[in-house]
C-alpha cells in the first residue's frame, strides 16, 4: 500500500521539474531574443553610420574627380602637399572604423549562438573592404594622373627654356654685332644703348621646313640693362669682316638650297616629258615607252611623291637630331598628350603639304617648270589674304606686282596657248601651300619647327602611300610597267637626295646669313628654276612670261622686306 501511495508524489515532482525546465528555457529564449534585438539595433546603427560615411566618401571622390578634370589643363601647385595630408587623414579615419568593426566582431565571437550574425558582419566587412580598396585605387590613379600632368608641364617648360636661351643668345649676339665700336678717346660710359632688334623668320620652303631653327616671327626690343657693356678693347677685337664673311657664306648656302629645289622641279618635268638634257635625248640613256618615264597623271604624281618620301622621311629623322636634340622628346610628348586639337591641326597641315606637292608635280608634268613655279609663287599673296593682314598700303604694291606677273605669265603666247589645266593645278598647289603655312604658324606657337617638319613629312608619306593604292580612272590612275621599277628607284633617290640637300643648306644658311637676307634671296626661286630649265631641257620663256617672272619675284621680295 505504501508503494502505491508514493506514485502520485513522483508524478507531481516530474511535472514540477518539467515546468521549471520549460520556464528556464523560456527565460533563455527571451534572453537570446533580447540579445539578438540589441545586437540588431547596434548593427543597424553601425550600418547606417557606414552608409553615411560611404556617401561622404562618394561625395569626396566626386569632388576629387571634378578637381582632377579641372586640373588636367592647369595642375594645382599644392597638389603634392594636399594629397599626402588627405591620404593620411583618410587612412586614420578608415583605421578607426576598422578597429571599431574589429572590436564589434570580437564581442560577437564570445557568444557562439550568434554565428550566423557574425558571418553576415564578415560579409559586410568584406564588402566595405572591397569598396575601400576601389576608393584607394581610384585615388592612386588620380594622384598618378596629377603627377604625369605635372611632369609633362615641367618638360614643356624645360623645352621652352631651352628655346628661350637660344633666342636670347642669338639676340645678344646680334646686338653686340650692331653696337658700333667707339674710338679709343671716348670714355666707356659713352657707348650708345642698343636699339630695338627685329628678328623675322621668312616663310618655309616648298616642303614646309622653316628657314630658321626658331619658330614664328620674333620681334623683341632689348632694354639697355639687358645688354652687357663691353669694353672698347673687346669691341675693337671683333672686326666687321668676320660677320660679313659669315653672312656671305650663309647666302651662298641659301642659294645652293634654292638651286637644289629648282633642280627638283626640273627633274620632275623630265620624269613626265621626254626631252633633251643638255643636248642628249632621254631615250638614248633611259628609254621609256610613254615618252618620259611616266605620263603626267594624278596616280603617277602620287607614285613619284611616294618614292621621294621613302627617302626623305628616314634620312630627315636621322639628321633632325643634329639640328635639334629634343626632337624625339617633343614628338613623344605630342603623341602622349592626347590633344586632339593639336593632332587635327598637324594632320591638316600635313595633308595640305601633301596636296600642294601632288598638284605641283602634276602641273610640272603638263607645263614648263619655270611657268609652274612662277604661278606657284602666288602663295605669299594667298597667305596674306587668308591671314587677314592686308590692311596697309605697303602690302598693295607687292600684291599688284604679283597679280600682274601672274596674268602676264598665263597669257596666251605666239608659240601656243598655255594649258589651262596646268595653270589650275599650279594655282591649287599655291593655295594648298598657303593653307599649310597658315597652320604651320599656328603650330609654331606650341612646338619647335623640327618636330612639326618630321610629323608633316610622315603624314605626307602616309597620304601618298594611301593615294597610290586608290583606284583612279584610267586617264588619272597609275600607269606603271614592271620594267620601269629601276626608274622609280632612281627617281626617288634623286628627288629625296636633292630635297635633303636643300633642307640642310637652307638651315645652315639661315643660321649664318640671317632670316631677312635669306627671305629676300628666296624670292629668286622662279628665276633660278627658269634658268636651270633653259640650260638643261631647253625650255625658254616668252617675253611676257619673263616680265611676269620679274614682277612676281620683285613682288615677293618686296613683301618679305615689308614683313
Amino acid at each position: 500500500m505504501g508503494q502505491l501511495d508514493n506514485q502520485p508524489d513522483n508524478g507531481e515532482n516530474r511535472e514540477q521539474q518539467a515546468a521549471d525546465l520549460l520556464q528556464s528555457m523560456t527565460e533563455s529564449i527571451e534572453g537570446i531574443e533580447t540579445l539578438r534585438h540589441s545586437l540588431m539595433t547596434q548593427f543597424t546603427q553601425e550600418i547606417e553610420q557606414l552608409q553615411q560615411q560611404k556617401a561622404q566618401l562618394s561625395e569626396e571622390i566626386k569632388t576629387l574627380h571634378d578637381q582632377r578634370q579641372q586640373h588636367l589643363t592647369q595642375p594645382p601647385a599644392l597638389t603634392s602637399e594636399i594629397a599626402p595630408a588627405f591620404a593620411n587623414q583618410l587612412q586614420d579615419l578608415l583605421s578607426q572604423q576598422l578597429q571599431q568593426l574589429a572590436q564589434s566582431s570580437e564581442r560577437l565571437s564570445v557568444d557562439q549562438t550568434v554565428g550566423n550574425h557574425q558571418q553576415t558582419i564578415q560579409e559586410l566587412v568584406a564588402s566595405l573592404d572591397d569598396t575601400l580598396r576601389t576608393t584607394f585605387r581610384t585615388l592612386q590613379q588620380d594622384i598618378n594622373s596629377y603627377h604625369s600632368s605635372m611632369s609633362q608641364q615641367l618638360s614643356q617648360m624645360y623645352s621652352l627654356q631651352e628655346q628661350a636661351e637660344v633666342i636670347l643668345e642669338t639676340l645678344v649676339t646680334r646686338l653686340k654685332a650692331e653696337i658700333p665700336p667707339p674710338s679709343t678717346s671716348e670714355p666707356r660710359s659713352q657707348i650708345p644703348p642698343a636699339t630695338a632688334n627685329h628678328l623675322s623668320l621668312p616663310p618655309p620652303d616648298q616642303d614646309g621646313s622653316s628657314s630658321s631653327p626658331h619658330r614664328g616671327e620674333i620681334v623683341t626690343s632689348a632694354p639697355q640693362s639687358s645688354v652687357p657693356v663691353v669694353p672698347p678693347t673687346k669691341l675693337q677685337k671683333r672686326p666687321q669682316k668676320q660677320s660679313t664673311g659669315k653672312q656671305r657664306v650663309g647666302l651662298v648656302l641659301v642659294l645652293l638650297s634654292l638651286l637644289a629645289i629648282a633642280f627638283e622641279n626640273v627633274f620632275v618635268n623630265i620624269i613626265f616629258n621626254a626631252t633633251a638634257i643638255a643636248g642628249f635625248p632621254v631615250g638614248a640613256w633611259l628609254p621609256s615607252p610613254y615618252g618620259g618615264f611616266w605620263m603626267p597623271t594624278l596616280g603617277n604624281s602620287l607614285l613619284v611623291l611616294w618614292s621621294r618620301m621613302l627617302v626623305v622621311v628616314p634620312m630627315a629623322a636621322i639628321l633632325s637630331r643634329g639640328f635639334y636634340r629634343g626632337v624625339w622628346r617633343d614628338i613623344q610628348q605630342v603623341l602622349q598628350s592626347r590633344n586632339w586639337g593639336l593632332f587635327g591641326t598637324l594632320v591638316c597641315s600635313g595633308f595640305f603639304l601633301f596636296l600642294s606637292k601632288v598638284l605641283l608635280y602634276w602641273a610640272l608634268g603638263i607645263i614648263a617648270p619655270g611657268v609652274a613655279v612662277i604661278i606657284f609663287f602666288i602663295y605669299p599673296i594667298v597667305l596674306l589674304l587668308l591671314s587677314d593682314r592686308f590692311n596697309r598700303w605697303s602690302h598693295f604694291i607687292p600684291f599688284a606686282m604679283v597679280i600682274a606677273g601672274f596674268v602676264l605669265t598665263t597669257l596666251p603666247s605666239g608659240s601656243g596657248e598655255l594649258s589651262s589645266f596646268g595653270v589650275t593645278l599650279a594655282s591649287g598647289a599655291a593655295i594648298a601651300f598657303a593653307l599649310h603655312l597658315m597652320l604651320m604658324q599656328k603650330l609654331a606657337k606650341q612646338l619647335h619647327p623640327m618636330p612639326i617638319l618630321l610629323l608633316n613629312l610622315a603624314i605626307v608619306l602616309i597620304f601618298s602611300a594611301l593615294g597610290v593604292m586608290i583606284s583612279f580612272p584610267a586617264s588619272w590612275g597609275v600607269v606603271f610597267a614592271p620594267s620601269l621599277s629601276l626608274n622609280l628607284v632612281i627617281s626617288g633617290l634623286v628627288l629625296g637626295g636633292v630635297t635633303l640637300i636643300s633642307y640642310v643648306f637652307n638651315t645652315m644658311g639661315i643660321a649664318r646669313s640671317g632670316a631677312a637676307s635669306a627671305s629676300v634671296l628666296g624670292a629668286t626661286l622662279p628665276i633660278l628654276t627658269a634658268l636651270l630649265a633653259g640650260i638643261l631641257i631647253q625650255s625658254p620663256l616668252t617675253v611676257p612670261q619673263v616680265v611676269g617672272m620679274v614682277l612676281v619675284t620683285s613682288g615677293v621680295a618686296a613683301l618679305n622686306i615689308v614683313r
